[in-house]
């Protein structure tokens, strides 16, 4: 159940990066800071990779019946009916509130607490890895800008993340809930009650991140109050020396790497 909660945020990858550099770059030429600029450059460019793989990705959620074309005119709808209606500016406070969201989920994923992909497929392991790390690394960007380029306060910061979270379960949540009912789950209870307990139980993946995650309401929270977690950074020197994910993700858990084409 774990591996479809986050197929099911998968699906959306793709058109939600595509969001979110369209939110930043509503704001790019108004960013004078030179570093804050070439943040916004690196930004742009691991958001949209992270779409091209989640794309390729979707290929094989397709090849098991999940109807990928559907969830994505469905999402597209509704953002395009978002960007009509809601100012440039909350599109991009709800932008920076997501990255906070993927963020702290990416950190959540090298946790010894957590240690969700310590067992995964090697190749599903390397892949979420990759974006989750890279999540970490560019995780203050929409916020500075928010903060500084337009001008956003604490009011409209907070109520975006309540806004997102709330479109998370009612975007996500029927993809996900469609995907369990393909692999019969929603006829197993017991399966269901176990996997909704990993989840969100007293010691579950997104329970654990909520000190982390309700640190954004906050007055005067800022995204790197959290740092660059042990294991985000070992995985950063790892893929820096030799630009393979596999590699990366086997030396944080210190395990064999597994070649793509095995």
């Amino acid at each position: 159940m774990v591996t479809r909660f986050f197929d099911a945020l998968s699906v959306h990858f793709p058109e939600g990066e595509r969001f979110f550099i369209q939110s930043v770059r509503h704001f790019q030429d108004q960013v004078t800071d030179q570093r804050l600029r070439e943040d916004i450059r690196h930004f742009i460019r691991q958001e949209g990779q992270h779409g091209i793989v989640h794309d390729r990705f979707n290929d094989v959620m397709e090849a098991q019946g999940i109807d990928v074309d559907q969830i994505t005119r469905n999402l597209r709808r509704f953002i395009r009916t978002t960007q009509k209606y809601m100012p440039e500016k909350y599109q991009l406070a709800m932008t920076a509130a997501f990255e906070h969201f993927t963020a702290t989920l990416g950190e959540a994923m090298l946790k010894d607490e957590t240690d969700m992909f310590r067992d995964a497929d090697p190749v599903m392991r390397a892949m979420f890895l990759w974006h989750g790390v890279e999540e970490v690394e560019h995780k203050a960007v929409a916020y500075d800008v928010y903060r500084t380029a337009a001008g956003g306060g604490y009011l409209t910061r907070a109520s975006a993340l309540v806004v997102a979270m709330l479109m998370v379960h009612l975007v996500v949540g029927p993809v996900f809930v469609n995907m369990l009912r393909l692999d019969g789950a929603m006829r197993r209870p017991t399966v269901v009650l176990r996997g909704l307990n990993r989840l969100y139980g007293r010691r579950g993946i997104l329970t654990r991140m909520l000190p982390e995650f309700v640190a954004w309401f906050r007055p005067g929270f800022h995204p790197w109050e959290t740092g660059m977690p042990e294991k985000v950074a070992a995985w950063l020197k790892e893929y820096g020396e030799h630009g393979d994910p596999m590699r990366a993700s086997a030396a944080v858990y210190e395990t064999e790497p597994v070649s793509e084409a095995a």
